[in-house]
Order: structure tokens, then C-alpha cells, then sequence
């Protein structure tokens, strides 16, 4: 590794705080960083048509190829698999592998929240209404995000966590609390990657990516909004869900088919109180890593049906 990116990332299990492995380094550091790197972006990397024809191309048998290189690249845990790696057909294949979810395990608290997936955490207690801020180096405002001005009265000055997906990382989300998910609202745009790999200047990513809009009508915290993003080389975000069904907390929702996402959380005001230590990492700045089914909060003086 070249070092051109100092992202530490604290470990919520251990404390410690650990430089996450950027696969592709180089390329990205191009891509965000130089002028060509930003023109090629603009023309090409951005688009919906360069993330379907990469997807397509990992998609041939002949990517497979690139599995063990990634494994090692990321350190991926291949013990979580329930497949091995040469059992593959395709390296898109590998990337939307499923894991024993045994491994997962969703914390029992019968009125909890928990992480949607595997993800670097960002927890914010409250936004201001018609505020634009900075997540790492990206830019998030919550109307431009939603696309609908009640939803985003709806939650302004409530509460955002926000769980960004590396390239390794296992890539199906899951329903953070138990209730009664929407349809989800798909809304074009661009694919810029989710990390924060751009140095000197922000990037709308929360607000020009592609995007999905789920709510969940949950007992314990009112109305819930779940915003996928993709990124970069992310072709499509998948759902497997039924609309209108209760869904449990812990249940597959879907999967990110390619490349680093990110997923947002939004609540109503007061309708949750977020953990502390990731309150306390997020005030400097600091992601920590979660895993999918870990606590992240607990029901506010808000909390309820809604």
C-alpha cells in the first residue's frame, strides 16, 4: 500500500483504532486528486453506463481470477462463507456472497436498533433543518437526499447514522428495526465512490448518487427512513423484500451488487438515542466499525408508532 489515504477507523470490539485497507489506492487517489482523474470521473466513472459495463464484466466466468486477489488484498474472513472461494462462478458472484449469519448475531434487546450491515459508523443525535454538513468529505442535506420535501420535514431535526461499506466487506443490509417497510423509491444519479478519497474538495454524494428510499413504520421508533446509496462501479442495489409485510429486525432486505456503498439511517425527532461511544467517535471525526446486527441505539422520549 502506498499510503496516499490515512483513514483510521476505530474498532468498536477492541477500541483500537486501525488504517482501513484501500484496495485500488492508487487508482482512486487519481481518480479524486488530479485533474485528469477528476475529467475522467465526470466523463466516465460517473455514469450509470461505465458501473453496468464493469458490472457485466465481472460477470464472465473469467473474473473469477480476481477473487483470491481481493481475499488477500482485504483480508476478507472466508470462514464466514458458506461457500469456498473456487466454488465461485464469477468474481461479481464472490462479492455478493452470503455468510452464516450465526455470525451475525442480532441483539436480543426486544426494543434496540441495530447496524444494517457491516459497515464504518457515523452517528449524528440531531440535525438541524435545512442544514448542509460534512460527512468526512462528503456533503449531506437532507432534502436534496430525500427528494421530497415532507419526508425531509419529517425528519429534520431528528437523528442520522450513517454505515459506509468497503470493497471486502459482506454486502446484503439488513432491516435495523422490526415494522412495516414501504416500497422502495429508486432515485437516479451518478456513482461516485462512497469513501472519502477526495482530499481537498466535497463531494454531493448523498445527494447526486443513485439511491433507494425504504420507510419502516416500527413500535419503538416511529417512522424510519433507509436510504441505500450506491457508488462507484455499484450497478445496482437489490431488494428482496415484500412491501407492506412486517419485516423483523435482523431480516435480509437486499444487497449492493458491486463496489464500497453506504446506507443512511434517519429518524424522527426524539425518536431515538444513539450509543454513546459512537456519538463520542463520530464528534471527532471518526468512523467505527460495526458489524450488522450490533446494537446502535435505543428508543427516545419521541420513540413510538407513527
Amino acid at each position: 500500500m502506498s499510503g496516499r489515504f490515512e483513514i483510521l477507523v476505530r474498532d468498536r470490539a477492541t477500541g483500537r483504532l486501525d488504517r482501513e485497507r484501500v484496495f485500488a489506492e492508487a487508482f482512486l487517489f487519481w481518480l479524486y486528486n488530479t485533474g485528469a482523474g477528476r475529467l475522467a470521473g465526470a466523463l466516465v466513472f460517473r455514469r450509470r453506463w461505465a458501473s453496468r459495463l464493469y458490472g457485466w464484466l465481472q460477470r464472465q466466468p473469467v473474473s473469477r481470477r480476481r477473487v483470491a486477489g481481493l481475499i488477500e488484498a482485504m483480508g476478507i474472513d472466508m470462514s464466514e462463507s458458506l461457500r469456498r472461494p473456487e466454488e465461485f462462478g464469477s468474481f461479481a458472484e464472490f462479492f455478493v456472497r452470503e455468510i452464516d449469519l450465526s455470525k451475525r448475531p442480532v441483539d436480543s434487546g426486544p426494543t434496540s436498533c441495530v447496524a444494517p450491515c457491516d459497515g464504518r459508523v457515523l452517528a449524528y443525535q440531531t440535525l438541524e433543518a435545512g442544514q448542509t454538513f460534512r460527512i468526512k468529505r462528503h456533503l449531506f442535506d437532507l432534502e436534496r437526499c430525500l427528494r421530497d420535501p415532507g419526508l425531509a420535514r419529517r425528519y429534520a431535526g431528528g437523528s442520522l447514522v450513517v454505515s459506509r461499506l468497503a470493497l471486502g466487506d459482506y454486502h446484503h443490509f439488513h432491516f435495523p428495526v422490526a415494522g412495516v417497510p414501504s416500497a422502495a423509491r429508486a432515485i437516479p444519479g451518478y456513482y461516485d465512490a462512497g469513501g472519502p478519497y477526495s482530499l481537498s474538495r466535497t463531494i454531493p454524494f448523498f445527494s447526486e448518487n443513485f439511491r433507494t428510499v425504504t420507510t419502516i413504520a416500527s413500535e419503538s421508533f416511529g417512522q424510519v427512513a433507509m436510504v441505500e446509496v450506491g457508488a462507484l462501479t455499484v450497478g445496482s442495489i437489490v431488494q428482496r423484500y415484500t412491501p407492506g409485510a412486517r419485516a423483523e429486525k435482523g431480516a435480509r432486505k437486499g444487497w449492493f451488487a458491486l463496489g464500497g456503498s453506504t446506507i443512511a439511517l434517519l429518524f424522527e425527532p426524539g425518536a431515538i438515542t444513539l450509543d454513546p461511544d459512537l456519538r463520542d467517535s463520530t464528534a471527532k471525526e471518526i468512523e467505527t466499525f460495526v458489524r450488522m446486527g450490533k446494537r446502535i441505539g435505543e428508543p427516545g422520549r419521541g420513540g413510538g408508532a407513527g
